[in-house]
């Protein structure tokens, strides 16, 4: 099969190669996989499980391709498929294709958990980070002193009282001051 990943409801491609690797021509080819893919386990979505081509020649090779659709998930035994030909002298023979073992076939929800760009789990993560992250820099900018207003604030408090402060912005400037004043006296 072409795919990496097995999964229910998703694609399939299934890519049939047949080689005749013998001296002679072979008559009445068939490719049957119908018993690997069962129609309850499995759908065909384009071509079909057997293809028959009435001769191959000797060194020469044909392809034949299907898409299925697994509709069950849990582990699948892929069966060779069987091929069946006849020699120039008629004689019937049988051979069957290479063994593809046990596979997998993901569920839906375990195919998209593995292999989904997970959008909405990021949408959630940023929206959730961007408060962690904007709130030292915002933090920042607006507790950075603008030295011109400060200093206009300064110099009003010089003027009055500290305990006359009507705003807690001017309460805090006048502390800075007031803390600046007596260490530099």
């Amino acid at each position: 099969f072409l795919n990496d990943v097995i999964a229910e409801d998703k694609h399939l491609t299934m890519h049939y190669v047949i080689h005749n690797i013998g001296t002679e021509v072979a008559n009445d080819v068939v490719v049957d996989d119908t018993a690997g893919f069962p129609a309850g386990e499995f759908e065909v979505v384009s071509g079909a499980l057997s293809a028959t081509f009435d001769s191959i020649q000797a060194g020469a090779n044909v392809s034949h391709a299907v898409v299925l659709k697994p509709l069950t998930s849990g582990m699948h035994n892929f069966v060779p498929a069987m091929i069946k030909y006849k020699n120039p002298s008629g004689d019937e023979l049988v051979t069957f294709s290479s063994f593809l073992d046990n596979n997998p076939i993901l569920s839906t929800t375990e195919y998209n958990r593995k292999h989904s760009p997970h959008l909405v789990d990021w949408l959630i993560f940023v929206g959730l980070c961007t408060p962690v992250f904007s709130f030292p820099f915002s933090c920042g900018i607006l507790l950075t002193p603008n030295t011109s207003l400060w200093q206009l604030k300064l110099r009003r408090l010089k003027s009055s009282d500290l305990r006359s402060c009507v705003t807690f912005d001017l309460c805090i400037s006048g502390l800075i001051g007031w803390v600046s004043e007596f260490h530099d006296s």
